[in-house]
């Protein structure tokens, strides 16, 4: 047998013949999941509080720890204010200086001279060695200030802000001014390192320059006068860098070079007309002849002329007055415009003479002077040679020169490539424990603790609680929910007993639950066939007997005919709640009372209760293995509609086993949110193997206010809708 692997039953034919609604182990309900988050509440808000306070208690013991911030501004492109050209603005940043600058901040001999200056070996919080007490050190060894100095380099933090020029440097004590001054004395060693470095470089380029200057500007000045002894000798007097004849030269080429410009575009005009007049236009279009006033004038009276001559003719014969004198008119303007063409032609043809005659007298003149060029043009070679001496001897003392200047003027402006661009002031608050963050990391954590525990409270309870769970872990059908007394009784039947408020008030919820089981079995079992009824469970003070009592005071009002049969030999549920008797079960099956004798009615109903007696001997425990048993039971349900056995527990007493299989059907009760799925599981394998048919399971003691909060989804799950159909108070 095993016991863990929940057994399967089919209902009954009249309850449509089929299976069980099958269960959506897929779907995610998230109403169900709130509902464990409720039911779990106060586990989780514990877990929850306990984590909080213990990270808290933790963190509240780290020792408060300070970060002091301060900032550079680094100009790779420093602009010498000696200078008299400015720097170019707007260049792009210069990364690769940037970043050497960030190395040069880290680096090992900076934060040695730190740690120098300030001492920083006398502090216990660098200095492990002095046992957490300030050292009066004077004069350490190479290998205390290492072993500092690689535990301030720990403290530091040194980072380029984005693309910027800007260099954060950050340093974490435990003392807030600690921390504000050491950060300002790095920056201010940083830069007056760099002073160091530019004023050794200067004194370097003085000290290499001085002795050169004076030899070069002697050679600059001889190489001069060599020069201007060569030209005097050689008549080479020369204006603005050219002599005489060159300059004349040079003049006439220019004028030379306009002449015969001139003469060829008068020229070309002069030919352009010729052509024209050769073609037959009359020098009417010739392009002189377009641009003059005159002319312009003349043609618009020819075209009016013609205008009116063409209308005339229209109109009259050739002989009409009018028409021959507008005819004349016409004649005398065309020959007025061909006279000023000539004209025109004529005084082209007087331009283009007058260049022609400039360009050669130019001409003449440039030849003339080219004589005195050539001969000058000998003694200039010798000049060449001595003037780029004399050159390059200036330019080199000149260079010289002016670098001394620029030194001597840099020597006492010099400036560090960086500046403070914000100073460490101490720290207010401490960086480290950030309580802020603390607290947040305190309440995550609390949180993924809380819902934990309720994850693991949830998988270790195996209790069930709902429709779905019996479905799924036991595979039976849920035959009714039975709730809670105190949780549906009303406030005036607080001291009353279920069994008789189920009397009492018949239109109450409590009653309803059992009128649904009555339901259920006469769906069970339409023909009425199914009379023995037991109802069973797995382990006691599960509400076994309470249910038998109710459900048969519940078919006695329905009119049935009810007799209810405690075979519970040792804990005599039932009889115990109508009380003790004499003459019982036991009496009957031994022959020694008639049923008639043993049973008594029902105070509260129709029904009939055949009690257990409390002088019960210790054989009496097998008494249902006996043949006379069956016999019993024939005559009970031939005499009632309904014999409902109110047999003990299943794993606990082998009476329930022998019971159950006399049974024609089996009601198996299991408490809400209590009974372990194992053993449930256990005493339905149990029956099983006894051969009992197991008809469905009944929830007992189920809490509906509970049950409706949690969200489980069943019919106590809408209690509130209902509420207005039971009369809890009547």
């Amino acid at each position: 047998m095993n016991s863990l692997m929940p057994i399967t039953h089919d209902l009954p034919a009249a309850m449509g013949g089929g299976g069980m609604r099958p269960y959506e182990t897929d779907r995610v309900d998230l109403r169900e999941l709130i509902g464990t988050m409720l039911r779990r509440a106060w586990l989780a808000l514990g877990v929850a509080l306990v984590l909080f306070v213990v990270v808290m208690a933790v963190v509240m013991n780290i020792s408060p720890k300070y970060t002091a911030t301060g900032s550079v501004l680094i100009d790779p492109h420093h602009q010498n204010l000696t200078q008299a050209e400015p720097m170019q603005a707007g260049m792009p940043p210069d990364t690769s200086a940037v970043d050497t600058q960030v190395e040069v901040l880290r680096s090992r001999a900076l934060v040695e001279a730190v740690v120098r200056q300030m001492a920083l070996y006398n502090d216990p919080e660098f200095n492990s060695d002095l046992h957490g007490r300030p050292g009066a050190i004077s004069d350490p060894s190479p290998q205390i200030v290492g072993k500092v100095t690689e535990a301030v380099q720990t403290h530091i933090q040194v980072k380029r802000q984005g693309l910027t020029y800007v260099i954060q440097l950050a340093f974490t004590s435990k003392s807030p001014s600690r921390a504000a001054q050491v950060v300002n004395s790095f920056m201010a060693l940083y830069m007056q390192r760099q002073l160091d470095a530019k004023a050794a470089a200067f004194d370097k380029a003085n000290r290499d320059l001085g002795p050169n200057i004076e030899r070069l500007r002697s050679d600059a000045e001889a190489a001069q006068a060599k020069v201007q002894e060569y030209k005097a000798a050689h008549n080479l007097v020369s204006a603005e860098g050219a002599t005489m004849a060159e300059q004349e030269v040079s003049t006439l080429n220019e004028q030379i070079a306009k002449a015969k410009a001139d003469t060829a575009e008068h020229q070309a005009r002069l030919q352009t007309a010729l052509e024209q007049v050769r073609n037959g236009g009359g020098g009417q279009d010739v392009g002189a002849a377009l641009g003059s006033q005159t002319i312009s004038d003349l043609r618009k009276r020819e075209a009016d002329l013609s205008t009116r001559l063409a209308q005339l003719k229209t109109d009259f014969k050739e002989g009409y007055p009018d028409v021959q004198r507008t005819q004349n008119e016409l004649n005398d303007v065309q020959t007025q415009i061909q006279k000023e063409v000539n004209r025109v032609i004529s005084n082209l043809k007087a331009e283009a003479s007058a260049a022609a005659q400039r360009e050669h007298s130019l001409l003449a003149s440039r030849s003339a002077s080219q004589g005195s060029l050539t001969a000058n043009t000998h003694a200039q070679v010798g000049l060449f040679g001595l003037q780029q001496r004399a050159d390059a001897a200036k330019q080199i003392y000149e260079g010289y020169l002016n670098r001394a200047k620029e030194v001597a003027a840099e020597g006492g402006l010099q400036q560090p490539d960086a500046t403070v661009n914000s100073a460490a002031a101490p720290p207010l608050r401490p960086s480290s424990p950030n309580m802020r963050i603390a607290m947040a990391a305190a309440a995550v954590l609390a949180m993924l603790g809380g819902v934990l525990s309720v994850l693991i409270a949830e998988m270790w309870d195996s209790s069930l609680r709902s429709r779905q769970d019996v479905e799924r872990e036991l595979g039976l059908p849920l035959a009714g929910t039975l709730p809670d007394f105190a949780s549906v009784r009303g406030r005036k039947s607080r001291h009353s007993r279920p069994s008789d408020y189920l009397v009492s008030h018949p239109l109450s919820s409590f009653a309803e639950s059992y009128r649904n089981v009555r339901a259920f079995l006469l769906l069970a079992s339409p023909d009425r066939s199914a009379k023995t009824i037991a109802v069973t469970s797995s382990v006691p003070r599960e509400g076994k007997s309470l249910t038998s009592l109710c459900l048969a005071r519940t078919l006695a009002l329905a009119g049935s005919r009810v007799v209810l049969v405690d075979c519970d030999m040792r804990q005599r549920g039932v009889t115990k709640l109508i009380g003790d008797t004499d003459i019982g079960l036991a009496e009957v099956i031994e022959g020694k009372n008639t049923l008639s004798e043993a049973m008594v009615p029902d105070a509260k109903s129709s029904a009939w209760i055949l009690p257990a007696t409390s002088a019960t001997s210790p054989e009496h425990h097998d008494i249902f293995d006996r043949p006379n048993v069956d016999e019993v039971f024939r005559e009970l349900s031939e005499s009632f509609d309904y014999v409902i056995l109110d047999t003990p527990p299943v794993l606990g007493v082998a009476d329930a086993r022998v019971v159950s299989a006399r049974a024609d059907q089996v009601l198996y009760v299991v408490r809400w949110n209590k009974t372990p799925r194992r053993a449930a599981q256990s005493g339905l394998d149990i029956l099983q193997e006894s051969g009992a048919n197991v008809a469905g399971v009944l929830l007992s003691r189920v809490n509906v206010k509970k049950q409706a909060a949690y969200g489980y989804g069943d019919s106590s799950d809408y209690f509130q809708y209902f509420r207005n159909y039971y009369i809890a108070n009547a």
